[in-house]
């Protein structure tokens, strides 16, 4: 197994601690809004980020969640810069990635049919759509009202729909491209009332499932993509109640962990099991040795179409960074640390 870190270039401030800010609130519903931040300015229609626009944050990513990637691009989602950036390189410093989208709060995902970029804008509750016009990324739509957080977005080529969960009001969105034009139409809203009010940050669908690993419950939920019925819960253990995502890969299924249920980030991990029932006390593996100087907070893992596996790590004790790796036959191999110092 091959492993190595690339340091490429100093930077001056360290990784922002999440969820680290001062302001008052005001409690509005089921979440905290933070006064001073209700009146940042929020994309519209019509906005364009010029081609080429530098990055106004060069010195770090703050609290990364989701590498991304299509048509030659890639794509960070730098949730607590406010902003996604995109670069034709991923071993690019931060200073030299470009700005894509702004004027958003804290957004957590992208996802792409190859023609719409769709963002869940979390702590706006929307959905905004950005398309390449002649001069850069212009929104073409914004979806106010998407729930609470939302908090994760998937395009599934099946049925050529993007899939947007709200992480707190147990609801998906379900959003299909205009037959013409560059408009997208929400097709359908489905309900599990079981994970309302249960925060859960990410879903995959893996054929006719949608899997739901969920923090409020400490469960992973399945369900049937087409009716959305619950069709098997399952129980993980408490250290592993900070769940941020799973994904099947391969003969495995994959556990990142931000935390475990308790919020004790240095319990952070990715685990695995050849079944969805292995996630209980002593019944999965534990592989974050195999990540060789993987010393934060991984989040989202995408498979990206170079053949590559990419998480962003979000907090640690350098700042933040890329992670990449490959999964050859069941064995994680070619680790590369993207530290960016």
């Amino acid at each position: 197994m091959k492993k190595k870190s690339l340091k490429i270039k100093s930077v001056c401030t360290a990784a922002a601690v999440l969820l680290s800010v001062t302001t008052a609130f005001i409690c509005h519903g089921a979440m905290s809004v933070y006064a001073e931040e209700q009146q940042r300015e929020m994309s519209k229609a019509g906005d364009v980020v010029l081609y080429n626009s530098p990055n106004p944050n060069p010195e770090t990513f703050n609290v990364p969640t989701q590498v991304y990637g299509i048509n030659g691009d890639f794509f960070i989602v730098d949730a607590y810069n406010q902003q996604i950036l995109y670069t034709d390189s991923y071993y690019n410093e931060p200073a030299k990635w470009n700005l894509m989208a702004d004027k958003l709060y804290r957004p957590h995902a992208i996802a792409s049919d190859g023609t719409i970029y769709m963002v869940v804008d979390t702590d706006n509750n929307r959905v905004v759509t950005y398309a390449k016009n002649e001069t850069g990324f212009q929104v073409v739509e914004t979806f106010e009202n998407v729930g609470i957080r939302p908090h994760y977005v998937e395009y599934d080529a099946a049925t050529k729909q993007f899939y947007v969960w709200s992480s707190m009001t147990g609801t998906m969105y379900i959003y299909k491209r205009n037959t013409s034009g560059l408009g997208v139409t929400l097709k359908k809203t489905a309900y599990i009332k079981s994970l309302d009010g249960s925060y859960t940050r990410s879903f995959t669908i893996d054929g006719n499932n949608i899997y739901f690993p969920s923090m409020g419950k400490n469960a992973i939920y399945v369900v049937n993509k087409s009716s959305f019925k619950v069709k098997n819960i399952y129980s993980v253990s408490s250290e592993l109640g900070g769940m941020v995502q799973i994904r099947h890969e391969q003969n495995y299924y994959y556990l990142v962990t931000s935390s475990d249920a308790s919020g004790d980030q240095s319990k952070a991990t990715i685990v695995r099991s050849k079944s969805l029932a292995g996630f209980v006390e002593g019944g999965y593996e534990d592989i974050r040795e195999k990540f060789e100087e993987l010393d934060g907070v991984p989040y989202y893992i995408s498979h990206l179409g170079d053949g590559h596996y990419y998480t962003p790590v979000i907090v640690g004790q350098t700042s933040p960074y890329i992670c990449r790796f490959d999964i050859v036959d069941d064995e994680i191999t070619n680790v590369i640390n993207l530290k960016y110092y």
